[in-house]
């Protein structure tokens, strides 16, 4: 079994990465830290607690993190997950509750105390890690595994070059790549645009019904209609869920060794450069970058975690809306 922690800025793809993990027979959720990012610190920590409160696991700590990035003022929230950050579906919560101790704190300590080192999912801005390199410049050295959803290969989501976790953040994203880190692994947006939420999976999601049928269904509609507004696609990627699913499924996604350089500044200001080492053999990798992915092994997943009553009815749909033609 799998201790993790998740540093994350909830978020409508960060409460349904969450709420994922926290469904899990192969992980236990030690620990959530959050970040500014999809919206203001505040909130973020008001919606992970939500999404703790939905699932019954109040049990799980919850630490604040940082409330800037690094070195630059503080960037406008993403209008993907609307105002509050959970879609503006009357969901978030106003319940200030967190563990005292602060996500850097946290992230040191724990690290220190875990022989094997810690398994850290970054779902966010890397703020949070930056700070704890900082902080400790041996914290890279106790951390047996990092898996990050951000940054982007080809083409970004805010620019052509950046993508948003990395571009709210470019200092803290090139600290981390810098830091000695094992192989970083990047979930970036050339695997997350092929896990792209159909209307005829968001449907299913609230046939299915019960409280996590309704939250998916009520939440993911403000992204939806970001979805449509931005790109004229009917759907939305499931970015940080993918990130999970890689997690706990080695074989979900195609990984190639490439070292990862973050530009700060210019025109480019925030895109992840990646040289894969495979063409560049001059490079030391630092990163694993996904590629491809198995698009149908990852809504298996979402979907049994999340609703493991309704196997049959979820394959019925899945073999229909994944199927030649795909879901886009």
């Amino acid at each position: 079994m799998e201790h993790l922690i998740i540093d994350c800025d909830p978020g409508v793809d960060d409460a349904l990465a969450l709420m994922m993990a926290l469904a899990s027979d192969e992980i236990v959720v030690d620990r959530i830290t959050t970040v500014d990012g999809n919206v203001g610190l505040d909130r973020v920590a008001h919606n992970a607690a939500t999404v703790l409160e939905l699932c019954d696991r109040t049990d799980v700590p919850l630490h604040r993190g940082a409330d800037r990035p690094l070195a630059r003022g503080p960037m406008p929230a993403s209008r993907a997950h609307g105002g509050d950050g959970l879609g503006d579906a009357g969901y978030a919560t106003e319940t200030p509750w967190a563990d005292p101790r602060g996500a850097v704190e946290v992230l040191l300590e724990e690290s220190a105390a875990a022989p094997d080192g810690i398994t850290i999912l970054a779902l966010g801005p890397l703020t949070n890690l930056a700070l704890a390199v900082k902080h400790d410049p041996t914290f890279p050295q106790r951390v047996r595994r990092l898996v990050m959803m951000g940054g982007a290969e080809f083409t970004g989501n805010v620019t052509p070059s950046a993508e948003f976790n990395v571009l709210h953040d470019p200092e803290a994203a090139e600290v981390v790549f810098a830091a000695g880190f094992p192989p970083i692994e990047m979930i970036g947006l050339d695997a997350t645009r092929q896990v792209f939420m159909s209307p005829g999976i968001r449907e299913l999601v609230r046939q299915l019904g019960g409280t996590t049928g309704r939250f998916l269904h009520d939440v993911t509609a403000t992204y939806v209609d970001h979805y449509w507004r931005k790109y004229r696609e009917v759907g939305a990627e499931l970015c940080d869920p993918l990130a999970f699913a890689h997690l706990i499924d080695p074989d979900l996604i195609d990984m190639v060794p490439a070292r990862v350089e973050i530009a700060t500044s210019g025109v480019c200001d925030g895109r992840t450069v990646v040289w894969r080492t495979s063409r560049y053999r001059d490079q030391e990798p630092n990163a694993l970058v996904a590629t491809s992915v198995d698009a149908r092994r990852f809504f298996d997943a979402l979907l049994y975690s999340l609703f493991p009553e309704h196997t049959a009815e979820i394959a019925h749909v899945l073999d229909r809306e994944l199927s030649v033609g795909g879901t886009r």
